[in-house]
This record gives structure tokens, sequence and C-alpha cells, in this order.
């Protein structure tokens, strides 16, 4: 059970205070004077374990002394360390500026009350230290502001903190450095001589020699031009010098978390695009619509382009294929096929290389799914020319003699079977000449083999030379 202080002036809203947290079994008590609940604070013993677990403070519409003191002893040492919610109406800025610069507090609307006692219980959680990752190389930090006082303040700060940080009293400085260091983060202040700060993010994400580096705003002005200004520049963390320390640092955590976030996904991305660049088949990423996306090197190579060559980026994938051959019919279904998620096995066609030559591939078409959903599709292939030449030579040299070069007996045979199949589907005759080298045997005996090698060889390119293909 924890035992809270709530403070608020209307009897309306402290009884539905009062109503909620009863219902989430805290012991309540609840006044309506900033007076009272200030003399029940400073009522604690001194060394001894405080009254309150907690306060919630009801903010006065406008200034009062009551009021006033009890902020203040919630700032001193006596009360710093209590918890504290603040519940304010909208747009109340002294409120939001309060909550922010002091340590444990929250600020919550009363639109929003029922979320006090979330709020409550997040406050009191023991509350982690803030530090980068040990693990991990601390997060490199550009710090940049034109005032000695606060670059000394927020140097002991990150410094006692583990992180590694360099310091800028200006733009230009700060410019120079980030195109030298390696940053990942760069905390600017707004308002400097010369250039303001949104002016310095701008040039950070338009530089690429610094676009890496997350730029975030730091300000001691709390104005929604400054943040809006600080946000289009490219900022992705606005932070306020009158908050508690304890807030910059577990924002600047955040940004480390996302830094390292961000580092981790291009590492994989590089790993995977590493395995996608060293496959030896040629691998083309296809949207749905069918338009090229991406080809790695060994495509390239294939349809004799140079590595990276972007030259088919965002052309459709039927450009891939060559005239030769029923190329309409390859078009159509290859195109289909990427744009219907459909998956193509061991599919031969011809594509086209740069200069036009014809490339023969062996290819297959993947489905891209991704989470559930159909991304595109994947297209391998690879080029064949050389196992079609070795097949039609195994063929060449299955049906034909090799010192003659005409065909063999087993030609013979097949050849003469196809005939006399055909012959008894008609009338037609057909004739068989037979030739024969007299006295071939004498010859090798005599002259050798290699002669007699070489007359087979003449006597073939004679044939050759008279007879028709077909």
């Amino acid at each position: 059970m924890r035992h809270l202080l709530v403070v608020e002036r209307s009897a309306t809203l402290r009884h539905a205070l009062v109503k909620l947290l009863d219902r989430e079994g805290h012991a309540v008590t609840a006044m309506a004077s900033f007076s009272d609940a200030l003399a029940a604070l400073r009522a604690g013993t001194p060394g001894a374990r405080p009254a309150w677990d907690a306060v919630v403070l009801g903010w006065p519409a406008h200034s009062e002394p009551g009021a006033d003191a009890l902020v203040e002893h919630l700032e001193a040492a006596g009360g710093r360390d209590t918890p504290a919610v603040i519940v304010a109406h909208e747009g109340h800025a002294a409120a939001r500026s309060w909550a922010t610069a002091r340590p444990r507090t929250a600020l919550i609307l009363w639109d929003d009350y029922r979320e006090l006692p979330a709020a409550l219980a997040k406050l009191l959680e023991p509350a982690p230290a803030s530090a980068p990752p040990a693990a991990e190389a601390p997060v490199r930090i550009l710090f940049v502001d034109d005032s000695p006082t606060v670059r000394a303040k927020y140097r002991r700060l990150l410094e006692r903190h583990g992180y590694d940080a360099a310091f800028a009293s200006s733009a230009e400085e700060a410019l120079a450095l980030a195109r030298e260091g390696a940053f990942e983060i760069a905390v600017i202040d707004y308002f400097m001589p010369g250039e303001n700060g949104d002016v310095l993010c701008r040039r950070l994400r338009e530089d690429p020699r610094t676009a890496h580096i997350r730029p975030a705003i730091l300000t001691g002005t709390y104005l929604d031009q400054v943040i809006r200004d600080a946000l289009d520049a490219g900022a992705v963390e606005c932070m306020f010098k009158n908050e508690a320390d304890e807030l910059f640092l577990a924002r600047l955590a955040a940004m480390a978390r996302m830094v390292r976030a961000h580092q981790s996904i291009e590492r994989e991305r590089q790993r995977l695009e590493g395995i996608l660049n060293s496959i030896g088949e040629g691998v083309c990423g296809v949207c749905c619509e069918g338009r090229i996306a991406f080809l790695n090197p060994a495509a390239c190579a294939i349809l004799g382009r140079a590595a990276g060559d972007r030259g088919l980026i965002g052309a459709s994938v039927e450009a891939l294929v060559h005239p030769d051959g029923d190329a309409r019919g390859a078009r159509e279904r290859l195109l289909g096929a990427c744009r219907r998620g459909e998956h193509l096995r061991r599919w031969e066609t011809v594509l086209r290389r740069r200069d036009g030559s014809p490339v023969q591939v062996e290819c297959t078409v993947y489905p891209l799914t991704i989470r559930g959903r159909r991304e595109g599709s994947v297209l391998a292939f690879r080029d064949i020319g050389e196992r079609k030449r070795l097949e039609e030579e195994l063929r060449w040299q299955a049906t034909h003699d090799p010192v003659t070069e005409l065909p063999n007996r087993r030609h013979l045979e097949e050849t003469l079977a196809r005939e006399l199949e055909r012959l008894r589907r008609s009338s037609e005759r057909s004739a068989l000449l037979y030739i024969d080298l007299d006295r071939f045997k004498y010859i090798n005996d005599v002259a050798g083999h290699a002669a007699g090698d070489a007359l087979l060889r003449e006597v073939g390119r004679q044939l050759r030379a008279r007879l028709r293909e077909a």
C-alpha cells in the first residue's frame, strides 16, 4: 500500500482523484490548502522514511503564495526525491516546464486524469541507471553550444556516464568536426551566433559525409515554433536545458539505442548484400508490377554489363528476353509469372546482352513473400551456353566417327529405322548406297595406320563435298 498526498482546491476534482486512487488500493490523504500540504510534508522526522510515497498536485490556474512555497519545497533538497504527479489543464506552460525540469515527476492533463495510477506506478519503480550498453563501444556525440558554461556542464555529465563526446562552439566548427570525425549523434543548441541549430541540422542531413548523424536540438526556451523548425530541419529529438539530467540522459540513451539498432540493420543488410554478390548465379529482383528492382554482379556479368550498372533498373522484366526464337511467348510467360507470383522452375530461354547478342540461360522464378505479403519475385538464372555446347558436342561424338567425321554405325541404324518406319506409311521407295574401299587393309599394313587414317579423312571430305546435308 502506498501513502499518497493529494492537493487540489476544487472539491469536485479532489473527490475524483481520491476515488480513482482508492480503487487502486492506495492510502490517500486529500487536502484543499497548499499551505496545509506543505506543513504535512515538512512534518516528517529528519532522517526517517518520508511520510508520503508520492504527491499528486492539482496545478493552480494562477500563482499564489501557498502553491509557490509548496513547489519550492518539492524542488529543495528535502523534497526533491519525493515522486510527484502534476495534474493541470491543457496549455499550462509553467506546469510543463516544472515537470520536465524536476526528476521523478510526471505531468497529466485533466482530460486524461484516469492515467494517474499508471503514471504513479511508473514513478514509484526503482529508477534504472542510464548508461550506454557496456558490451559495445560508446556512441560518439558531437555537442554544439556557444556557451562555455553549458559545454563544461554537459562535458562532465557525458563523460561521467561513459559517452565519447567532442565539443564545438559554433555551427561552422561543428560542421568541420562532423566531416572529419565519426559521430553518431549531434546535440545542437538552437540559438547560436551566426547560424541557428536548425540550419546546422539541415546542413548535416544534406552533406553525404554527415547524413548518417542523428541530430537533436537542445534549447532553453520552450516555443512551439522552435520545436517545429527543429523537427522540420531533420532533428530526431528536441531537448530542454532546464529539464532534469536524468531525463536528458534517458533521451540520449534512447537515441543511442536507435543508432545501435540502425547499425545492426545496416550490418545485416551488408552481410546479405555480400552473400547476394558472391552467388555465382544471376539474381534479379522484380516488383509486383514486373519491373526490375535490382541485379547482382553475376546477373550483370551474364548480361554483358558492368557491376552496378543501373540501366535496367525500373525496366520491365520482359526487356531481358532476346528477340530470337519465341520471343513473344517467352516474354509473356516471364512477365506473367512475376506479376502473378508463380513459381517457374528450370525454364530455358534466351536473354539479351547489352550489345544485343543472345545468351542461353536456365532460369527459375521464386515468389518473394515477406511476413505473409507478396512483395514481388526473384528471378535466378545462369548461363548454360557452355553446357549447351558441351551437350551438342557429346551428341555429335555419339553419332559420328572421330576420324572421318562422318555419321557412324549408330547414326546409320537410327536413320534406317526412321526411314523404314516412314516408308511403311507411304508408297515411296528408298535406296541405300554402299561404298567399300578395296585393299584398305593392305594400305594399313604397308603404309601404317596413320596413312590409313589420312586416306579415310580424305574420303570423308570428298563425300561431304559431294553430298547434301539432308
